[in-house]
């Protein structure tokens, strides 16, 4: 019995731990807005790797996953501190590989919120770590698209 009773003591001992540690960890957060965030918090060079899936035939209405094509990217991000940015991918859309590279303007809030429009729509961004990461996902209708961009 007392040894049931040591064992229980011991795996909530453990398991307890393991909470506190999980909870006390290092956590991923937008820079707080009393610091701030501007254009030229992001400006560099980032590499992304985006998955997803884009419609087709995208009519407004939710659609079922087999109305998707898959689509997959890999290349950088340019942001020059000024509201321009540039970026150079390969991308595979339904498995037919081609390049993309084009320019467009991006805005960055207080919050750490961001936005960057190119041929495909516009972006969603998130700024963590005082720009060391971006959290990245494609706004346009039709488009299920996401991506992490890591400063280079």
């Amino acid at each position: 019995m007392k040894t049931t009773r040591k064992a229980l003591l011991c795996i909530a001992m453990v398991a307890g731990t393991g909470l506190a540690l999980l909870i006390a960890g290092p956590h991923e957060v937008a820079q707080a807005a009393s610091e701030g965030c501007g254009v030229s918090t992001i400006a560099g060079v980032y590499g992304i790797a985006t998955a997803g899936l884009v419609s087709a035939s995208f009519s407004g209405n939710a659609q079922r996953i087999g109305g998707f094509y898959p689509l997959t990217a890999v290349g950088t991000y340019s942001f020059d501190g000024h509201g321009t940015s540039a970026r150079s991918l390969t991308v595979s859309f339904g498995g037919q590989i081609f390049p993309v590279s084009d320019s467009g303007p991006y805005t960055v809030n207080s919050d750490c919120s961001a936005s960057a429009t190119y041929s495909d729509g516009t972006w969603n961004l998130v700024i963590i770590g005082h720009g060391k990461e971006i959290k990245a996902m494609n706004t346009s209708p039709g488009v299920a698209v996401q991506g992490i961009l890591s400063r280079q």
